[in-house]
């Protein structure tokens, strides 16, 4: 067969889907971050909630080599009718139908785990990639951006005026900073709060809201730890109820010492209006550069239609990189 199962613990086989995305990168998405194959083999080994997505390499029977790759993300703990869909094929050997060859075999194998909805990624200016995902008969559903904050152009005047803002409005809490391991109470509270990403806009995807539980949140700390991330996060907690009223996190990992992962950002709904969001993120700026502070760039990813984060990212500095396009297909 042509595909092969990648095994996180084979870095020859690691290491050939890197090399493979770092050429499409180059070809493709060149101000996207280099992949490092160290930090690809500890994602397919742990995934982001120990729930990790499947990797192929695709090698045809007449290649000595592989010359694309394909990602099936199954999820287990809802949406069981979906697979998230990703596939690369080297620039140097595109143009032979591999790509048709590997979208059949993301269809096989999706049946073949009982899902009936299939998602795909394209960058929205790359033609060539929509007219290839809309011949399979994939249609538009959604659109996410990529966005960056350059630390060292980071306008601090404004931060300060943006915080003394959200501070007056925000009176009624107080901030706390966690590190992982939390404990498992302070994890309890920490439910609701992160169930709360379910309100942000998804498009026309066919989607359930994620389910969060203690077990699951303990799964997300266990993940980033054994991705060798550094986690940060800072709720805001309601200081009459204790009630944690919102949260934000950040991931860092040793081996790209330059770069930060925002993680969500939410504030449940009946502690929104205060300008949480605003705070949350402003003190994990001020967290990180003290603990931190040979970094310079935070990225995030925000549907399009999420107005409100947008608003909040736009205001601290981040800047628009490119936009990305999902596609849906039902199998049905």
């Amino acid at each position: 067969m042509p595909f092969v199962r990648v095994k996180p613990d084979d870095m020859s086989q690691v290491t050939a889907v890197a090399s493979i995305e770092e050429a499409v990168r180059q070809a493709d998405d060149p101000d996207a971050f280099p992949p490092i194959a160290e930090m690809m083999a500890a994602q397919m080994r742990y995934g982001w909630d120990l729930d990790a997505p499947e990797h192929y390499l695709y090698i045809p029977e007449d290649a000595s080599e592989p010359v694309g790759s394909l990602v099936l993300d199954l999820p287990t703990r809802d949406n069981l009718h979906l697979v998230w869909v990703g596939i690369v094929v080297h620039p140097d050997h595109r143009r032979h139908g591999h790509g048709s060859v590997i979208m059949n075999e993301a269809f096989r194998l999706a049946r073949e785990a009982g899902r009936n909805t299939i998602w795909v990624g394209t960058a929205e200016d790359d033609q060539g990639a929509r007219r290839f995902v809309e011949r399979f008969g994939f249609d538009y559903a959604s659109r996410d951006a990529r966005r960056r904050q350059v630390l060292t152009e980071v306008d601090q005047i404004e931060i300060q005026r943006l915080w003394a803002m959200a501070e007056a409005a925000a009176s009624d809490y107080c901030l706390e900073r966690l590190q992982p391991p939390i404990p498992d109470k302070v994890l309890s509270e920490l439910v609701e709060v992160t169930t709360a990403i379910n309100d942000a806009p998804m498009g026309d995807l066919t989607y359930e809201d994620e389910k969060f539980d203690l077990q699951r949140l303990r799964d997300l700390e266990t993940a980033a730890r054994g991705r060798g991330d550094r986690a940060y996060r800072v709720i805001a907690r309601h200081r009459d109820s204790g009630e944690v009223g919102g949260h934000t996190v950040v991931l860092t990992h040793p081996l790209q010492p330059h770069v930060g992962g925002q993680g969500d950002t939410a504030v449940s709904r009946h502690h929104r209006g205060h300008r949480l969001g605003l705070l949350l993120k402003i003190d994990m700026m001020r967290w990180l550069a003290d603990v931190e502070p040979q970094l310079k760039i935070i990225e995030t990813w925000n549907n399009v239609d999420n107005s409100f984060m947008i608003n909040v990212n736009e205001a601290l500095g981040y800047r628009l990189s490119r936009i990305f396009n999902t596609y849906e297909l039902n199998l049905a």
